[in-house]
Order: C-alpha cells, then sequence, then structure tokens
C-alpha cells in the first residue's frame, strides 16, 4: 500500500510503502496410514508472516522487512525429536532484514544488513549431506555494493 496516495500527500520526492503477506494454515492427514492419520502435515507453518516497509526520498532508498514463521514439523510422524536430528520440529523464528541505496551520478550505492538481530534459527534438517541433522540459517551479514553505468 503506498500510504502517502492513500492520505493523498503523494509527491514526486517521496513515496512510503508497506507490504505484507500473510498465511494461516492447518493442514492435517485425514486418511492414510494409522501412523501418520490426524497428524499434521509436515513442513507447513501454521503461521508464516513477511511484512515491511519501503521509503524513498528524492534517490535515497531505505527498506525494513520482517519474518515470522511458526514452528511445524519436518515429517509426517510429526516426530518432535529424534537422536540424529533428522526429523523433529522446526522452532518459531523471526527475522528481520534492513537495506540502503542511494543513487548518484553515475553511481549507484547499496548496503544492507540481514539478519539484524543476528537470530540463531535453523529452516531446514539434512538426512544426508551436510548432515545429518539440522541446517542453520546464516547469522547477521553485511553487504555493500557500488554499480558504475557507463
Amino acid at each position: 500500500a503506498d500510504i502517502l496516495n492513500i492520505l493523498n500527500k503523494k509527491t514526486k520526492d517521496l513515496q512510503l510503502t508497506v507490504f505484507g503477506n500473510f498465511s494461516l494454515i492447518h493442514g492435517k492427514y485425514t486418511s492414510g496410514q494409522s501412523s501418520v492419520k490426524g497428524n499434521d502435515v509436515e513442513l507447513i507453518p501454521p503461521i508464516n508472516l513477511k511484512t515491511g516497509v519501503n521509503f524513498r526520498w528524492k534517490k535515497l532508498r531505505a527498506s525494513y522487512q520482517f519474518t515470522y514463521v511458526q514452528a511445524h514439523f519436518t515429517d509426517a510422524t510429526n516426530a518432535e525429536q529424534v537422536s540424529d536430528a533428522t526429523r523433529g520440529i522446526i522452532p518459531t523464528y523471526a527475522v528481520q532484514d534492513l537495506a540502503l541505496s542511494y543513487d548518484w551520478k553515475r553511481f549507484s550505492f547499496q548496503s544492507g544488513i540481514n539478519n539484524l538481530l543476528d537470530q540463531k534459527y535453523f529452516t531446514r534438517r539434512a538426512v544426508g549431506y551436510p548432515g545429518p541433522g539440522i541446517i542453520p540459517a546464516d547469522g547477521r551479514s553485511f553487504y555493500l555494493t557500488i554499480g558504475v553505468t557507463l
């Protein structure tokens, strides 16, 4: 949503937009093997939220994104934890990202921080390489890019 446009205050040099994607899903096995019937369907987080804001003023741009994913199972048996960590729960996690960019003459500068608060989380489990076990997500990372238009 373009907030300034909604408020009838849109200007050529200024823009403020918000965005979001929200999923609320409840998947259950209703038939099949008795060992999984009635269990939650694997790899479906009950709540999945991605939201953020983009800001632009002349040639300066900034964006912030927040991601929240609720705990969910990785297999149809709904095992909470097994000794080799190949199956189990993927715990709830929340991650924030921040990005800035600026255009100046023929140059473009971009920078950002992914996983702003350096959250420790994982989104996948492996049964083989590089596992078995969890595959941790990346920690906090920074980037800086300079582009030149010739």
